[in-house]
């Protein structure tokens, strides 16, 4: 059992009847849930506060859980950190250094969920990538699932504090995504917009996907703590291959964004597709763009959205992976891009909803000839 808190009286329990390892893959419907000891309980939205109150409590136990999911989601999909801006310098912001980013060491640190050291030190910016053999003669172009979540205190792979406590891991984080892509044989990104706080979610956008994507920066042997991959695992990202992107809430205006500028052209050349989930772009953003406006609004886009039971009609859990009616102000706002509801009204658990229809459109358009979008310019 795996302690989220600290502390001995709570644990994670596997709602299935299989225990081992393979849970995720062999159960992938199964949960992993926070757990009361003494009381045998679990604990739910219902029970939450009898067992962790609002506040600075809930605070330190969402992040402890955040912590544990993230230690889990590297074990079982074989993923380690690596980080990006170590933030030593207080007095520069995210914006100036990334212009002269590049990845420094993974971490081997027991501390994986960094918070500031002190008052002249910024939070860490990093992400979670595959493990990959490397100096293999023979490795084979690797397709790059890239995952960036919304705003807010969510960190890298985590999609929501509250359903993380109350609902479960896998609702609650890309488990279920990256396992699926891990099956695919797929090279696995997630990155952490919110690391410097959501007020420098862009810029943290830009200085992760920059230094991952764009300036193809490949970490040295000697930059790699003794034993922090283990064997001959690195943990660079391939240059080469296509990169599907989940881009949840916020992260859908970053990602839009990010793709206005020139220097992401690289980036922008090997996307083959995109979910986008409840995302806040607009198509007006790249009216001038016509390469850009193009591939977010064609068949390598989908938009999924949260059933809203004030605005659309029927059934919000039946309605999972069902063409979204869209009005004039929709068309104004999104464009033509393909759009269908995710099967729950909880924007939170809309990547959990809609895990099979992110996967459908994805293997869809693995499935089409080519490997890369054409050149933006």
């Amino acid at each position: 059992m795996v302690n989220h808190t600290h502390n001995s009286k709570f644990t994670i329990s596997q709602e299935a009847k299989k225990s081992d390892e393979s849970t995720t893959k062999d159960c992938p419907d199964c949960i992993t849930r926070l757990y009361h000891i003494p009381t045998s309980t679990f604990i739910t939205s219902e029970n939450r506060k009898v067992f962790i109150a609002d506040g600075t409590m809930y605070d330190e136990f969402a992040d402890l859980c955040q912590a544990a999911a993230q230690e889990i989601m590297a074990e079982k999909c074989k993923l380690t950190w690596v980080t990006i801006c170590d933030g030593k310098n207080g007095s520069v912001n995210t914006r100036q250094m990334m212009e002269n980013i590049t990845p420094a060491d993974t971490s081997n640190n027991s501390d994986e969920f960094p918070v500031n050291r002190s008052e002249n030190s910024l939070e860490p910016i990093r992400a979670l990538v595959t493990k990959q053999t490397h100096n293999n003669p023979n490795r084979k172009p690797h397709d790059t699932l890239l995952i960036s979540t919304g705003k807010g205190k969510v960190r890298a792979g985590i999609f929501s504090r509250q359903h993380l406590l109350t609902t479960g891991l896998e609702p609650a984080t890309c488990l279920p995504l990256l396992v699926e892509a891990q099956n695919r044989d797929m090279h696995c990104v997630v990155i952490d917009p919110n690391a410097r706080t959501d007020r420098e979610g862009m810029a943290t956008f830009e200085a992760s996907v920059r230094s991952l994507f764009d300036c193809h920066c490949e970490l040295k042997e000697d930059e790699i703590e003794d034993g922090a991959l283990g064997g001959d695992m690195d943990p660079s990202v391939p240059v080469d291959g296509s990169i599907f992107v989940l881009a949840h809430s916020a992260s859908g205006g970053q990602l839009v964004r990010y793709l206005l500028n020139r220097q992401s052209a690289q980036f922008l050349s090997r996307i083959r597709s995109i979910s986008f989930t409840d995302s806040t772009h607009s198509i007006q953003w790249v009216r001038n763009h016509p390469h850009l406006a193009s591939l977010i609004q064609s068949s390598k886009s989908l938009y999924i959205k949260t059933f809203n039971p004030m605005r659309d009609e029927g059934n919000g859990e039946d309605s999972g992976g069902v063409e979204c009616p869209k009005d004039q102000f929709w068309t104004h706002r999104f464009g033509e891009i393909r759009t269908i509801y995710s099967g729950t009204t909880e924007h939170s658990l809309s990547n959990w909803s809609a895990r099979d229809s992110i996967w459908k459109h994805f293997d869809k358009n693995r499935d089409n000839a080519g490997t890369t979008s054409e050149d933006p310019n």
